[in-house]
């Protein structure tokens, strides 16, 4: 029984590693001491194409969202039109939870856009002297 867990997670893993071999081909290959310039351009290319995740999974929000907000309205009408065999609550749960997902990705960027102060530095600006004449 032990066997048949340990085989299933072998294979698991042997997937993974296969998939992943043939989708970074540069990663599986043996390189030499030399390869420094490829292993960069293959960082840079990785990056590039990792850049691309963030707005996908906002669109996934956004479309999550918008499922979940048309579901919890469906609910709400089979509420008004049978009030003893669906109750409200899951109509409204179904709202939020749907407006919880349409606005992650405005708070994320709202977070990212606060907690990051850019590679410059900031300057200070006495508060007396903020809107004063120069």
């Amino acid at each position: 029984m032990k066997n048949e867990h340990f085989l299933v997670d072998i294979g698991r893993a042997f997937l993974w590693a296969t998939l992943l071999s043939i989708g970074l081909p540069e990663f599986a290959l043996a390189q030499g001491a030399g390869a420094g310039a490829d292993l960069n351009a293959t960082a840079t290319r990785l990056t590039a194409e990792v850049s691309t995740i963030p707005p996908f999974v906002s669109a996934l929000f956004f479309i999550g969202g918008g499922i979940l907000m048309g579901a919890g309205l469906l609910r709400l009408k089979e509420h008004a039109e049978n009030p003893t065999q669906t109750p409200v609550r899951q109509g409204v749960a179904r709202l939020a939870v749907g407006a919880a997902l349409l606005t992650i990705p405005y708070f994320s960027q709202w977070a990212y856009n606060t907690l990051s102060a850019g590679t410059g530095v900031a300057a200070y600006t006495p508060f007396a002297t903020i809107g004063a004449a120069p």
